[in-house]
């Protein structure tokens, strides 16, 4: 993996950190082909012991595969719950990613739910977002105090080689045994189900754990996803926007910008500005997603034409320094994947991943990892009630993320933004007492419920009586209407893995990478039927 200069400069400070803390410093990652065998499970319940069977193959009530966002909030809740957890990585944390950073305080409430909360504020000490504003070309200047969630009223936004390694510190608190430069190379199959690992561990030595559970938290590549034959997503939409960003010295590290999530919409492009720990603070443009290819062609021309679109950007971080390098990628299709089955789960972007538009990946990888901790940890020693759990938690995170992802589908398009959206933020942000955008954004209500269809019909209404070309905005909004109709009749019908698409949501003209090869003995997927009702779903 390449690592920023950031990357390095703040993996010298966590080693550090970890050396004054007693921390082991290091730890493991994901994401290898995967092949699969035929091998007997022994389903007897463990205790938290070394799980050492008299033939050598260790035992375990889970393993984890990855240790990021989701697996480390999968394993804690596990481990709390009195579970032997096994997490296998085959990185060397802190190990940097890519990722928007972002965290409301709807996220900082599941960092808080997992047991990081507390660590994370003092051993970061994060810049802290109470404050969202949005800045239009067109002179619509919203600005809002974020909503408190459980108690906690800021949003953070922390680099990963920093965030991560503390999850990490944090799932080993709660009792996983989280294994660094550790890579699956198989799954372990019983009678149809899987029921365990291969992996290599640091040394290269190749090491077998059988389980009751296994949790693939490997990302969007997952490798667990083709061992159990899901690899390609049964429902998938095109991204529009790449990202591009830096992080640089916040020359206004103190005062109300240092406190403010920020985003300007000039034109079809976007920009974001997050304050960041020690004075830092990134920057992120959001424009066309060939983009990517330009920054890293010609970095500073590229930057420097972006702030040229972006004055109000330019304005917030005159006189920065300390610029890192830029990092980019065009590549966010969004997708859904079939995510549970008979012994294994897909937890985070294994399973799932939206347009990071709206900033809510993390989020939501921890409320999956969370949540399905939560879901199996009384089920694991009855692999009936498991799989029936499994489907219940996946219908779920279906019903938790299917408004986000057509949410961030719209966001995701590179056009100038609607007037019908500029008449809305204009006529209903802002408020001090009721912050409807900063909600909306945080997900604390669906966009349904804050843009309901009389809001939007207003909207439209004033939009046309200001604009100059009444017959394009009646056009445009008409269509935009249909689509959120669709939208809307879709999260009604709470199919479980739909795989029909919305014009103008689902966007058509994805790819994907080819599976990895798998092993003959690889059980093929199944042909049955799905259940249409996840609560009948069972062994």
């Amino acid at each position: 993996m390449l690592v920023s200069a950031e990357a390095e400069v703040y993996r010298g400070q966590l080693v550090g950190l970890s050396a004054h803390h007693g921390m082991s410093g290091r730890f493991p990652l994901f994401g290898c082909p995967i092949a699969a065998e035929p091998n007997a499970c022994d389903d007897r319940p463990r205790s938290r012991g070394n799980g050492r069977s008299s033939m050598g193959d260790e035992r375990a009530d889970a393993v984890v595969v990855g240790a990021r966002c989701a697996g480390s909030a999968s394993a804690s809740m596990l481990a709390r719950a009195g579970r032997r957890v096994v997490v296998l990585d085959r990185a060397r944390f802190p190990s940097d990613t890519l990722s928007t950073h972002l965290m409301f305080p709807s996220g900082c409430s599941e960092f808080q739910r997992i047991g990081a909360w507390e660590s994370i504020c003092e051993q970061l000490r994060p810049a802290q977002m109470r404050f969202v504003r949005i800045t239009l070309d067109n002179g619509v200047d919203i600005f809002e105090r974020l909503r408190a969630v459980d108690g906690i009223d800021h949003g953070v936004s922390i680099p990963r080689i920093q965030l991560d390694q503390l999850l990490v510190e944090n799932a080993r608190g709660a009792g996983a045994d989280v294994r660094e430069r550790s890579t699956v190379t198989e799954l372990l199959w019983e009678a149809g189900r899987v029921s365990g690992v291969v992996y290599k561990d640091a040394d290269g030595s190749r090491r077998r754990i059988r389980s009751k559970l296994v949790v693939g938290a490997d990302g969007r590549r997952s490798s667990v996803a083709a061992a159990v034959g899901a690899w390609r997503p049964y429902r998938a939409s095109r991204n529009g926007r790449g990202l591009v960003f830096r992080y640089m010295d916040d020359p206004h590290p103190g005062g109300e910008w240092a406190q403010t999530l920020w985003q300007w919409r000039d034109g079809d492009s976007l920009a974001f500005a997050f304050p960041n720990p020690r004075g830092r603070i990134l920057i992120l443009f959001m424009g066309d997603r060939r983009e990517a290819a330009e920054s890293r062609s010609d970095p500073e021309r590229y930057w420097q034409r972006k702030l040229d679109q972006h004055p109000g950007c330019r304005q917030r971080i005159e006189g920065c320094s300390g610029e890192t390098k830029l990092r980019s990628t065009g590549d966010t299709v969004a997708f859904f994947r079939a995510s549970s089955g008979p012994g294994w789960a897909l937890a985070g972007d294994a399973g799932h991943f939206k347009d990071p538009v709206i900033g809510q990946g993390m989020r939501d990888a921890l409320w999956m990892g969370r949540t399905l901790g939560e879901a199996t940890a009384t089920a694991l020693d009855q692999p009936a009630e498991l799989d029936r759990c499994l489907r219940v938690w996946e219908a779920d995170r279906d019903a938790e993320c299917l408004p986000a992802y057509h949410f961030a589908n719209q966001e995701t398009r590179v056009r100038h933004y609607s007037p019908i959206l500029a008449e809305a933020l204009r006529h209903y942000g802002g408020d001090e007492h009721h912050p409807e955008i900063g909600d909306l954004f945080q997900r604390l209500r669906m966009p349904q419920e804050v843009l309901t269809l009389p809001r939007l019909a207003g909207s439209l209404a004033r939009a046309v009586v200001r604009s100059n070309e009444r017959r394009v905005v009646v056009r445009d909004g008409l269509a935009d209407a249909l689509v959120e109709l669709r939208v809307r009749r879709e999260i009604g019908r709470g199919e479980f893995r739909g795989t029909g698409t919305i014009a103008g949501s689902d966007h058509q003209g994805w790819s994907w990478a080819p599976e990895p090869a798998r092993k003959p003995t690889a059980p093929e997927p199944s042909t049955e039927a799905e259940p249409a009702d996840p609560q009948s779903a069972v062994a």
